[in-house]
């Protein structure tokens, strides 16, 4: 028994490792990169994101191949629901003054080292910033959806 989980741990971890290796590498890199010119920068940097989305499109594919028809209605539930509830509470989230404000002026102190002064630095950063708020926010949110359909259908059975 033990075997078999530590071998399914060990089968998972192994899947998962391009992803960790590719993106600690990045941020291991990004030190050296600094000198470099800004368009190797992002062009790099969009490579890194392109091969990450890419890779765990193709495990979620890979794992969605041994669900079944419920299994699979929940899942597609959860993705549906959280998506767009995700969106519509990040957009209200941003509406209001006192988050974009702190989003700003954080993006401003790590870019520049001052909340008052703005560069084009402090713009990527507060885009990528909001970004990030809205892939947490529909993370929450999907999170959320599933838990609403468990509680509605039941939840679905683990092989």
């Amino acid at each position: 028994m033990t075997k078999r989980v530590a071998g399914k741990v060990g089968r998972r971890a192994l899947w998962i490792s391009p992803i960790v290796i590719v993106i600690g590498g990045f941020i291991a890199a990004l030190h050296w990169l600094k000198p470099q010119n800004a368009s190797f920068v992002t062009v790099l940097t969009a490579a890194v994101s392109i091969f990450v989305m890419g890779y765990t499109s193709f495990l979620a594919r890979r794992v969605q191949r041994r669900l079944d028809e419920v299994q699979i209605a929940h899942q597609e539930f959860a993705n549906s629901r959280g998506w767009v509830w995700g969106l519509s509470a990040t957009s209200l989230l941003l509406l209001m003054p006192p988050v974009t404000n702190l989003l700003i002026d954080l993006a401003s102190m790590l870019s520049t080292g001052s909340p008052d002064r703005f560069n084009r630095t402090s713009v990527q950063v507060a885009l990528f910033f909001g970004l990030i708020l809205v892939a947490l926010i529909q993370t929450v949110c999907t999170i959320v959806a599933a838990v609403i359909w468990e509680r509605r259908m039941g939840a679905p059975e683990q092989s």
